[in-house]
Formats: structure tokens, C-alpha cells, sequence
């Protein structure tokens, strides 16, 4: 276990609308400093428009964010057997991405910005640079 301050982000792909709020506050609970006083320490999230995505910061279990133990955490979190859910990675100009699948179709991706052993300060870049190549989506100014 290593604490790492990041950013990172899911996107619903296939989940039902009660699927997503359950991981949603699944996720919200996360975070290894939620009481500090400094709030980019503390575990926060923003919500896209549309509901279908979210980018959380904050400090976090490194091992909370491998492709394994997100499986193996949605697995109980949906009630179903951990062999039931594959996953692929992939690199992208923000950092790595993981695709869940289940039942033979894509469910969610979950995305680290710039990685899990990134420095707070390419994290943060990373996500910025996300965050101006999909204003739109995020309904952002920039």
C-alpha cells in the first residue's frame, strides 16, 4: 500500500443508472486523508452533465486503482463472481485505462491521470489537458 495524490475517472459504458450511483458512492468513500485540512488531500469528485462519467482527486491506496483489485472490487460491489469481469488496458495520452467488461460487453472505464506513480503535478497536468480536449462534454469554458 503506497498513498498516491491524483486524479482519476470513470466512464459508464453500459452500466444501468442504479448501477452507476451505487459505484459512485462506492467511490466517494475512498480516499486515505479525508480529514485533512488540505483539500486536495481530501477525496472529492466532479460529476459530468450527463451523469455517465466522474473525476475524482485526492489522496487514495495506490493498490485501490490496479486493474485487479478495481475487478475485484466492482465483483462485490455488483454481487457477481470475479471471473465474470475481464478487463483490457490500454495507454492514452492522459495515462493508462482500464476497460471492464461483463457478460461480454464493455461495462466502464476507469482511468488514472498520467498514472498510478505519477507525481501529484502530471496527474493534475494530465487531467487538465483531459478536461480541455472535452469542454464540451464537461461543459467547461476554457
Amino acid at each position: 500500500m503506497t498513498d498516491v495524490n491524483l486524479y482519476f475517472y470513470i466512464e459508464n459504458l453500459a452500466l444501468t443508472p442504479a448501477q452507476v450511483n451505487t459505484l459512485v458512492a462506492q467511490l466517494k468513500a475512498l480516499g486515505q486523508r479525508n480529514d485533512d485540512a488540505i483539500p486536495r488531500f481530501r477525496n472529492h469528485w466532479r460529476i459530468r452533465p450527463d451523469n455517465q462519467a466522474a473525476i475524482f482527486e485526492g489522496v487514495f491506496d495506490s493498490s485501490d486503482l490496479t486493474s485487479l483489485k478495481a475487478r475485484n472490487r466492482l465483483a462485490a460491489i455488483f454481487g457477481v463472481s470475479q471471473t465474470t469481469i475481464t478487463y483490457a488496458t490500454t495507454t492514452t495520452a492522459y495515462g493508462p485505462l482500464v476497460t471492464f467488461t461483463y457478460d461480454s460487453v464493455a461495462q466502464l472505464r476507469l482511468g488514472v491521470f498520467a498514472g498510478v506513480a505519477a507525481a501529484y503535478a502530471d496527474s493534475q497536468a494530465a487531467v487538465r489537458q483531459f478536461l480541455s480536449n472535452n469542454a464540451a462534454a464537461w461543459e467547461l469554458e476554457i
